[in-house]
């Protein structure tokens, strides 16, 4: 192999590397804090809920509460889903990067799986940049509705 294309390919299979460690990183990341707040957020209204009724107490916007507690519950299935997605696109790039190091190296690839790889990247990451807006959004709206139902209470 030439000692150009050598460099390449170390630069190709640290590549590798830092996706393989991307992949593990995005099970992880952010998405842990959005759903043990919207976890948390759902407790809440369970025990409010369960709390009020034991008490015999009625309150007048028991829909935003239970409206808030909708909204959790799709932050965090909006949250799994792109978990998914991020998962995929990770695999898809780091089939890409096997076949550019098959390149690379002057060996046989599929130029078409190398192509719909790079696609099914793009696409995986844009779903799940807009999955993970979602969610956070999500977050937020359900962590206000709850604190407008605790502000009506008061």
């Amino acid at each position: 192999m030439k000692k150009r294309d050598e460099l390449e390919y170390n630069k190709w299979v640290d590549h590798l590397n830092n996706t393989r460690e991307r992949t593990n990183y995005a099970i992880r990341r952010m998405d842990l804090l959005i759903i043990s707040i919207c976890g948390g957020g759902i407790y809440i209204i369970f025990e409010t809920i369960r709390e009020m009724k034991g008490y015999e107490v009625d309150f007048e916007n028991e829909g935003t509460l239970i409206f808030s507690g909708i909204t959790f519950l799709f932050g965090i299935t909006t949250n799994f889903i792109s978990q998914v997605t991020g998962y995929r696109a990770n695999h898809h790039e780091e089939n890409y990067t096997q076949l550019m190091l098959k390149k690379i190296e002057k060996k046989d690839y599929d130029k078409e799986k190398m192509h719909n790889y790079n696609c099914g990247v793009d696409n995986y990451n844009k779903w799940t940049n807009v999955l993970n807006i979602a969610s956070i959004a999500l977050m937020f709206i359900g962590l206000a509705l709850l604190t407008i139902f605790n502000y009506h209470l008061v």
